[in-house]
């Protein structure tokens, strides 16, 4: 049972056994209520200070059944906030309505379902770009070692609807579901789907022939673990010196790749690269343009007009992210 239902259940007990306790002597004695209530209450806290007022013989059968049950109810009740105490469950309570306020002020954040072997190490690496991540997972033990890395969770199933909006999916720029199997994540992407359809969702996909089922269940991209893994081993045996220079672009120590969109309002839109001048002011090379009609120019020449809304792919030293950002091009 969950410890907050716990503490619910307890307090609605102990509440029934003072109410009914005053009811009675307000029928037995007939009493006022809040006399026949502070009799109640010094009956249950066994101070035994005074009788309010003198008891009939069914008044003091009455209170031996106060005694008798309702004891036993503030002992349940003391003893259920106690094994909460001790075993950090109210700690934890206190924590999660923390993570929920941290959560309900985040935007443009990125949803993981699972912290397995992939989930997190996708949480590291997004939290080694400054991306803000909510994790959503199951499983509490797993929730711990997301706390260990200064993490957001939600612990929930990630096929619910409400597990997704505690996660902030009306906020989210994307969710990605790396659960363990296919099915779980083909399910993951229908709610998020069905709760926003302009939500990028990535999924990843164990089995190949799974892939053409998470893009009908919603999902953008999917990631096909046997497929990269396959055409990995293929291209270090073939084209070892290629792999070599995408580790070195993937680690960010000596070249970066980059995106940025063109806003209408920036500087450089309805120039040519030439007349943008980028490679000058960042030390980048844009390598790709993708224009808002969803065509793809590689290796664009100096001629070629950027406009609104076009992404534009680049790679540089490191570093050259940063001052292309300078230049408020996103």
């Amino acid at each position: 049972m969950e410890p907050r239902v716990r503490v619910i259940l307890a307090s609605f007990v102990l509440l029934s056994v003072f109410f009914v306790g005053a009811a009675g002597y307000v029928v037995l004695e007939g009493q006022t209520f809040w006399d026949s209530a502070y009799m109640t209450a010094i009956t249950l806290s066994t101070v035994g200070y005074r009788e309010v007022f003198p008891l009939s013989r069914a008044g003091e059968a009455w209170t031996v059944l106060i005694i008798a049950f309702g004891i036993g109810a503030v002992f349940a009740a003391f003893g259920t906030v106690t094994a909460m105490i001790i075993g950090g469950e109210i700690g934890r309570m206190m924590g999660s309505r923390k993570l929920h306020a941290q959560i309900n002020q985040l935007t443009g954040h990125i949803i993981v379902c699972g912290f397995g072997r992939m989930g997190s190490l996708l949480v590291k690496e997004l939290q080694g770009r400054r991306v803000p991540v909510v994790v959503v997972e199951n499983d509490p033990l797993r929730t711990r070692e997301v706390e260990q890395v200064k993490g957001l969770y939600v612990l929930g199933d990630a096929a619910e609807e409400m597990t997704l909006k505690e996660a902030g999916i009306a906020r989210a720029k994307g969710l990605v579901t790396v659960l363990p199997h296919d099915s779980d994540n083909v399910f993951v992407a229908l709610t998020a789907r069905g709760l926003r359809n302009d939500l990028i969702i990535v999924a990843r996909a164990e089995q190949h022939a799974s892939e053409s089922k998470l893009r009908r269940a919603g999902a953008n991209r999917v990631i096909s673990t046997q497929v990269i893994g396959a055409t990995r081993i293929a291209n270090v045996l073939t084209r070892p010196h290629v792999v070599d220079f995408q580790d070195v672009t993937a680690k960010g120590v000596d070249l970066e790749m980059d995106e940025f969109v063109i806003p209408p309002t920036s500087s450089i839109c309805g120039k040519t690269l030439r007349e943008a001048q980028l490679r000058r002011h960042a030390n980048v090379m844009v390598v790709a343009i993708r224009h808002v009609d969803g065509r793809t120019t590689f290796n664009p020449g100096a001629d070629a007009t950027l406009r609104a809304e076009d992404t534009i792919i680049t790679i540089g030293p490191a570093g050259s992210s940063s001052k292309l950002k300078a230049l408020n091009l996103d």
